[in-house]
């Protein structure tokens, strides 16, 4: 096992992309998200200017990238982790705890005093690693929804 961080795939971020991919596609929420564009997501994700390169964690195990958590920062004072998670065949490990573990030190190191983070109330996993950070509900969100009829 491995950890590195996000700038260490500059030459090929694919295989971040891919694992992104992958653990979007299984996140709790109100609407299904698919990353099916790697263009895209070069922009959207890898380009996306709050995005920290280096605090981002990624865990390599066998050379794969099996888990992440990206982090944003005000590159002041602010990290955030915009997404922590775990490629299907390698849950149950405690590789995103080990993930976050390692940025959160890291960004504690580089002078950032306040972590954010945001779930959806369906995600038990990730709620039970937070509270184990000892993350405080600070705000929530409400969500609405409604299904729209047929076209007339």
């Amino acid at each position: 096992m491995e950890l590195r961080p996000w700038s260490a795939f500059a030459a090929d971020p694919r295989p971040l992309y891919e694992a992104d991919a992958e653990v979007t596609a299984d996140e709790p929420g109100d609407v299904p998200v698919e990353l099916d564009d790697y263009e895209d997501w070069l922009g959207a994700v890898w380009h996306q200017p709050t995005l920290d390169h280096e605090l981002t964690t990624v865990v390599l195990v066998d050379g794969v990238v099996a888990a992440f958590t990206a982090a944003r920062t005000d590159g002041a004072t602010r990290y955030g982790s915009a997404m922590t998670g775990t490629r299907r065949a390698f849950r149950g490990r405690g590789l995103a705890k080990l993930a976050k573990t390692d940025s959160l030190h890291r960004a504690r190191a580089a002078g950032y005093a306040e972590a954010f983070t945001g779930n959806d109330a369906g995600n038990g996993p990730m709620l039970a690693i937070n509270a184990w950070f000892g993350y405080e509900t600070c705000a929530t969100e409400t969500r609405f929804t409604k299904q729209l009829g047929a076209a007339r």
